[in-house]
């Protein structure tokens, strides 16, 4: 859809006059009436929808185009930017004039971006709740805190493009053959064994090599302190780089609480005793150093080690070796909570001018609900015809050779398929049961902690020192530079004064404003 002149201005400064309805519904209902009993037979034109994906086809008029087109009479106009530079690449189209119908934001900081440039529609919980019910009721089911993060100033302007990963912990995992070697049959269950599981890693030889040269664990630095040690973490209630709710119902930030200093204190004395890995100041998160040999222990989202991976990992890795997942162990005191990524990641947006077009946004709805709770349409827009891109196998749809290469230019895939995968409904399109099956078992009976403000916090971009802080001081406790009975009082008074009670206050008032 075409902008008027005045939207000509640098992108960052764009402001647009005009209102939005802010969801009230009338669209909906406009749309409603024109499929009233009287207006029966009328054959309406095809609504025009731009739309904003990833992985686009090269052509316009593929076969799933076609097909979308055909099944819910629209027009699609295809926009697209490549992932590499896409800010930039769309900030040029919206300071031109092209504002998406439907849009992909990645993540909260674009919802905010875009929704206080005044370009994305309102679309209330209950709304989306109503038009997507499917979705509306995992997010209830699994994580109902989860429609907060999409909302800005107690408005919400995203769809959760639901993370199912993210409904499930991650999982701690060994090396089997280690865990033998030493002398356990099974996974170590409390804190006491896990303990001694390391301590064995590091001094046992569970390699059988001669050599001193393994170690319990490791960490990611280099990418990520906050996801370093999530089950060491997880023991004590907490995760570094996660807000959690306190006793009264308002949050804090997890390397500031005592819980945290206690979990620091426990990775300091493995580090002392040799026991984690020196270098996991340096690793990137990349698993080399557990799929090398080098540590024995690792956590893992279900996914990667799922039966199906494992067995396509022992035909092409000569290195494999077996892997078996345990239960996340909890300090005295404690219940023990796994980490967990959360429902909500990226969000799909539509343009402020839907509500311009009677029935647009309903059509909009129409779609997307398709593709969540659809199988017809969820197959059609992820795998292509049955029989000539794909054949069904033990109930998967399974891409043709020929096909493999070719999918992303004939329509199939994520450019329109967004929510397709996303159904925890049609997981069985995608995993076979003893997959799933396994995965219920592994993951039974784990309590989860997902970060409770992925909302945006309009101030965090005022501090941008404070990850530098948080990943100093990280480092500093675990190797023992600084002392966690004086020193982590004095990390905290730096880290409020650095901006970190403003960012406290600012998610407490926007949690308490949302509440109301």
């Amino acid at each position: 859809m075409r902008l008027t002149k005045k939207w000509l201005m640098p992108v960052l400064a764009l402001s647009v006059a005009t209102a939005c309805s802010g969801g009230s519904g009338e669209d909906l209902k406009a749309s409603e009436a024109s499929q009233a009993p009287g207006n029966a037979g009328k054959q309406e034109a095809p609504i025009e929808i731009s739309w904003l994906s990833f992985n686009f086809p090269q052509e316009d008029g593929t076969i799933v185009q076609k097909y979308l087109e055909n099944k819910f009479n629209v027009k699609i106009k295809n926009i697209r930017i490549d992932r590499a530079n896409w800010k930039d690449q769309l900030n040029v189209r919206l300071a031109s004039g092209e504002l998406p119908d439907l849009w992909l934001l990645w993540g909260v900081s674009d919802v905010n971006a875009y929704a206080s440039q005044n370009l994305l529609a309102e679309l209330p919980v209950e709304e989306i709740k109503a038009q997507i019910p499917d979705l509306g009721k995992l997010v209830d089911d699994k994580e109902p805190g989860a429609w907060v993060d999409g909302m800005i100033n107690g408005k919400n302007y995203g769809i959760p493009i639901t993370n199912l990963d993210g409904a499930y912990p991650l999982l701690n995992t060994y090396n089997e053959n280690w865990l033998k070697k030493i002398g356990y049959d099974s996974p170590p269950v409390t804190l006491e064994q896990l303990e001694d599981v390391l301590y064995k890693f590091r001094n046992d030889d569970p390699d059988g090599n001669g050599k001193k040269d393994t170690y319990g664990l490791t960490g990611k630095a280099a990418y990520s302190v906050g996801e370093s040690f999530p089950g060491i973490f997880g023991a004590f209630d907490v995760q570094p780089d996660y807000w959690r709710k306190t006793g009264d119902g308002r949050v804090e930030y997890g390397i500031t609480t005592e819980d945290a200093r206690a979990a620091f204190r426990l990775l300091n004395k493995w580090f002392k005793d040799g026991v984690l890995d020196p270098e996991f100041i340096t690793a990137d998160g990349k698993k080399q150093e557990f799929e090398n040999g080098r540590v024995g222990m690792t956590q893992y989202s279900w996914p990667y080690i799922k039966p199906s991976a494992r067995e396509y990992q022992k035909q092409t890795n000569s290195s494999y070796f077996p892997l078996v997942t345990g239960k996340q162990p909890a300090a005295p005191g404690h219940v023990g909570h796994s980490r967990a990524w959360g429902l909500t990641g990226n969000y799909l947006g539509m343009g402020i001018d839907v509500e311009k077009t009677p029935g647009k946004k309903k059509k909009l709805y129409e779609m997307i609900n398709a593709m969540y709770s659809d199988e017809e349409v969820i197959k059609y827009v992820s795998s292509g015809e049955e029989g000539v891109h794909y054949d069904m196998v033990e109930g998967i749809p399974v891409t043709k050779p020929e096909f493999k290469s070719k999918l992303q230019n004939l329509g199939i895939g994520a450019f329109y398929g967004l929510l397709s995968s996303k159904s925890l409904a049609f997981e069985p399109l995608r995993n076979p049961p003893e997959d799933l099956e396994w995965r219920a078992a592994v993951t039974k009976d784990i309590p989860m902690q997902a970060d409770q403000v992925k909302f945006n916090l309009p101030s965090r971009t005022r501090f941008p020192d404070l990850a530098n802080l948080e990943r100093e001081y990280f480092i500093k406790f675990i190797t023992g530079e600084v002392n966690l009975d004086a020193g982590f009082g004095e990390f905290v008074e730096r880290w409020k004064k650095a901006g970190g009670q403003v960012l406290t206050e600012e998610a407490n008032s926007i949690l308490a404003n949302i509440a109301r």
